[in-house]
């Protein structure tokens, strides 16, 4: 697994203990817990579709590098304009707490905050984890490039 999808699993994995806790501490307050849980678990969901639709994103624009600036913006508009559907769908529907789906949603900022500590449990947990970033790669070609250069 490369650097890049161990990342976006990880902030994945935030996003979900961010969604957790909102729904553990949250539901105890308002009147009907249920709603609160549905209204978290459809924020934490929509925040996950967004993570991964930024990471989709960032692959598109990074292979084509001419319309890299329109794919990052069209996709920032599309991440935002589903942030408002969902909102809008929970304060229409009266089976899901509005408050709860904004915190879930909301919780893709705190869990970027999060996933440098999810990185360090991670490679506690398994140092193996994380396989090379590249480099290594990018050290052979150009020992290859020298080899080629000297006539070995």
């Amino acid at each position: 697994m490369n650097f890049f999808k161990q990342t976006l699993r990880e902030l994945q994995i935030s996003v979900i203990i961010c969604g957790v806790l909102n729904i553990l501490i949250g539901m105890w307050f308002p009147k009907s817990m249920l709603y609160y849980v549905f209204g978290g678990v459809l924020g934490t969901v929509t925040a996950l579709v967004m993570t991964d639709n930024m990471a989709r994103a960032i692959e598109r624009a990074v292979s084509d590098e001419k319309r890299a600036a329109a794919r990052i913006r069209f996709a920032y508009l599309f991440r935002y304009l589903i942030a408002i559907i969902v909102m809008v769908v929970a304060c229409v529907s009266p089976y899901v707490n509005p408050i709860a789906t904004f915190i879930g949603i909301f919780s893709l900022k705190f869990a970027t905050y999060l996933t440098p500590l999810i990185h360090k449990i991670n490679l506690k947990i398994n140092p193996n984890s994380l396989e090379s970033d590249g480099s290594e790669d990018c050290e052979e070609e150009q020992n290859d490039s020298e080899s080629v250069a000297i006539g070995r």
